[in-house]
């Protein structure tokens, strides 16, 4: 298929066979081989110059920011260096600058993907969700005592001997599909404009939704579509997944047949839906702005392989 989007991919090896040893972690962190990979309130540090990369601090820079940190997460390794995430939330502005000085900024990462290595964005993502995941979990969710982190970050362990519950990071799946009908160049695709899209000019982009309990992927698919947009679907086939930590998400990406053609929309999630020609969402990408970014969202994705012709079908 066409290339993939961000966020996919990652610098690292997570190396999961070293979060359970705590005396190895904190030798690591301070030795040369290590690198910090700091997040604020949900932002990454960026240097901005002619193309955005992400700072990822050597042991020299970091032992401040580590002290400040409220939770040091293991990343992983690659090629003898070792990642570490580490949550300053808890810092004022000056206090951070004060910590960071000429180090570059901290920036909304989903603003600036699509202009950075995809692999240095990948591991922004990862540090980004685990790090929201700490701050969103920082007492036990049976019992209300405190959970510490454990497992190099990959774990809370509440500290209630009588409860000691083990929490792990949550990702909330989404579907996201791209629904068809008619055969060839007279093949059709239903898309449409999420009320979260106003402010954003016009812009179409597949349906999508999220799981719910009990709810196998296809069915959600199927569920979505129809309350969406009152279409019915068939032979639903899986694409591709994307990582989506805003906040917590991860999108599977599928293709669907429509066996009906009328369009009703569910107006609390839609502002318009129609069915689109290919020449129709070619003229569309010409004009920009008018479809997701292209190599950014695994719904442009979706889009581009529909456009070429790739599919599983």
């Amino acid at each position: 298929m066409t290339e993939k989007f961000y966020f996919h991919t990652s610098l690292v090896d997570r190396a999961h066979h070293f979060r359970g040893d705590e005396k190895w972690l904190a030798e690591q962190i301070t030795k040369e081989t290590s690198h910090l990979v700091p997040v604020w309130r949900d932002h990454n540090l960026i240097h901005i110059d002619d193309l955005p990369r992400a700072v990822m601090l050597p042991h020299t820079d970091s032992a401040r920011l580590r002290e400040a940190a409220s939770v040091i997460v293991f990343l992983g390794a690659a090629n003898g260096q070792y990642y570490f995430a580490a949550d300053v939330s808890d810092l004022e502005e000056t206090d951070r600058e004060d910590l960071l000085p000429g180090q570059g900024g901290f920036e909304d990462l989903r603003g600036l993907a699509g202009t950075m290595d995809p692999t240095e964005a990948g591991l922004l993502a990862y540090a980004r969700a685990l790090m929201y995941w700490h701050r969103n979990h920082l007492y036990c969710s049976k019992c209300g005592s405190p959970a510490d982190s454990g497992k190099g970050g990959h774990e809370r362990h509440c500290t209630n001997p009588d409860c000691g519950r083990t929490t792990f990071p949550r990702t909330d799946p989404a579907v996201i599909m791209l629904v068809s009908r008619g055969e060839g160049e007279n093949e059709t695709a239903l898309l449409g404009r999420n009320i979260r899209f106003q402010g954003r000019g016009l812009r179409y982009s597949t349906l999508a939704g999220f799981v719910e309990p009990g709810e196998s992927l296809e069915d959600a698919v199927i569920r979505e579509v129809k309350e969406e947009a009152d279409i019915d679907v068939t032979d639903v086939r899986y694409q591709g997944s994307q990582p989506w930590p805003f906040p917590a998400s991860l999108m599977l990406g599928y293709r669907a047949r429509a066996t009906s053609e009328a369009i009703k929309i569910q107006e609390d999630e839609l502002m318009d839906a129609q069915w689109f020609t290919k020449a129709q969402v070619r003229e569309m990408a010409e004009e920009g702005g008018i479809l997701p970014p292209s190599g950014l969202s695994i719904s442009r994705w979706l889009i581009d392989a529909w456009l070429n012709g790739e599919s599983s079908y």
